[in-house]
């Protein structure tokens, strides 16, 4: 209804304006009336001309008014087609996310496909070898009969006591080696079954580790250290891999307890060889002793094994007890606030001094070492008794100092006027 009457207003307009633009024209040419020093017949056609104009702008001028996206597609064309451009990036950026997920799914299906095949034909294996030990058993209960048959044969003619007795320990030979052949299948039976339940384990840790994917839970976060240790770089090659498996051990287990696997022999810790090998050769070329620090190579969802990361690092030490290691100087605050705020930039600078020095940082939080709430707010407390002046803060260290860390400080504060 709104856009008939709009139609409607429009026409009367444009009929009205051109009504007055033909009577003046006609009066311009009876009375032979000129413009601008124009014949009348120009001076007509011109009249025509801005009658024309006065349509068209009026026409404008009424559809702006009454219509916003008439505004809009005369005056703000260049902001939308800029807002159309930000949407269509943002879309193409949801669409390249959404793409990475479907791909991470697949992936995580047909790993699950596979070891679902790999399950039935390890089911198949098995089925075959329990037909097989079922033949043996019973080709063995049948050896086992003709024994006995000969045995009683044996008991009534004695008088081919030779013979029987050449039959009798030929058949307990054999009995012997299907004896043997029995205790094998039921060893390969037994193996195959530990398999199918690793399979099948395996199979449900897949499993959650696809729901986790679709939900986003994370358990390790790439870079994460997994576990820190100190190993003597001047033993022998087989004594540092005999301690570097260890310490691999050790880790995998920590992670066992961590998931809940308590009792379980399960490698949740996986490292390549080539990883492996190279920190060894890292390890030995250190004249003393090196630090080891396994980190997660990537994120980890619950259910997928932990990708581990070796890195080595020398092993130096770094600070004697009672060495400064950061010191300045700081114009006394005139607020709370003000004073726990300048304590925090001195740590962080303690922080930043002890990295530079060789300390090994925590790869996600970038600090070398903590201090308690109590010592944190004594400091605060050293600092506010002071009232005018300036303060000199040092940071000592709390111990001997290796590369490996922590670093442990106390913080001494003196007034310097």
């Amino acid at each position: 209804m709104y856009g008939i009457v709009l139609i409607a207003v429009l026409a009367v307009t444009g009929g009205a304006i051109a009504y007055i633009g033909d009577r003046l024209g006609t009066k311009v040419g009876k009375r032979k009336l000129t413009i601008f020093g124009l014949r009348p017949k120009h001076t007509s056609i011109l009249v025509t001309i801005i009658t024309g104009i006065l349509i068209v702008s009026s026409t404008l001028g009424v559809l702006s008014l009454v219509s916003r996206d008439v505004r809009t597609a005369l005056f703000g064309m260049d902001e939308l087609k800029a807002r159309l451009s930000s949407l269509s990036a943002d879309v193409a950026t949801k669409n390249q996310e959404l793409e990475a997920s479907r791909a991470e799914l697949e992936a995580k299906t047909k790993e699950y496909s596979g070891l679902t095949a790999k399950i039935k034909e390890t089911a198949a294996q098995l089925a075959v070898i329990t037909d097989e030990l079922s033949k043996v058993a019973a080709e063995r209960d049948r050896t086992a009969a003709s024994l006995k048959q000969v045995q009683a044969d044996y008991a009534q003619a004695r008088g081919d006591l030779t013979k029987a007795a050449t039959e009798i320990q030929a058949l307990e030979t054999t009995k012997k080696e299907l004896d043997a052949r029995v205790t094998s299948l039921n060893e390969a039976k037994t193996t195959l079954q530990s398999d199918v339940d690793r399979l099948n384990e395996l199979t449900v840790n897949l499993k959650e580790g696809l729901q986790v994917v679709r939900e986003g839970s994370i358990l390790y976060q790439a870079g994460e250290v997994l576990s820190t240790s100190v190993i003597s770089g001047a033993s022998s090659r087989e004594d540092i891999e005999n301690h570097l498996r260890g310490i691999v051990y050790s880790t995998n287990q920590m992670l066992v307890n961590k998931l809940g696997l308590n009792g379980k022999e399960v490698n949740v810790l996986w490292i390549s060889k080539k990883d492996f090998d190279q920190a060894v050769d890292a390890i030995a070329s250190e004249p003393e002793t090196a630090v080891v620090r396994i980190a997660a190579y990537g994120n980890t969802v619950y259910g997928e094994p932990v990708i581990g990361s070796i890195s080595v690092f020398p092993n130096r030490h770094l600070y004697s007890e009672g060495t400064v290691v950061y010191s300045q100087v700081f114009d006394i605050p005139d607020s709370s606030k003000a004073t726990e705020e300048l304590v925090l930039r001195f740590l962080q600078q303690v922080n930043a001094v002890a990295i530079k020095q060789g300390i090994l940082a925590d790869p996600l939080q970038g600090t070398v070492g903590s201090i308690s709430g109590a010592q944190f707010y004594d400091t605060v407390n050293k600092v506010k008794r002071y009232n005018n002046g300036k303060i000199e803060m040092t940071a000592v260290a709390n111990g001997n100092v290796t590369t490996v860390g922590p670093l442990t400080i106390d913080i001494r504060v003196r007034n310097i006027n």
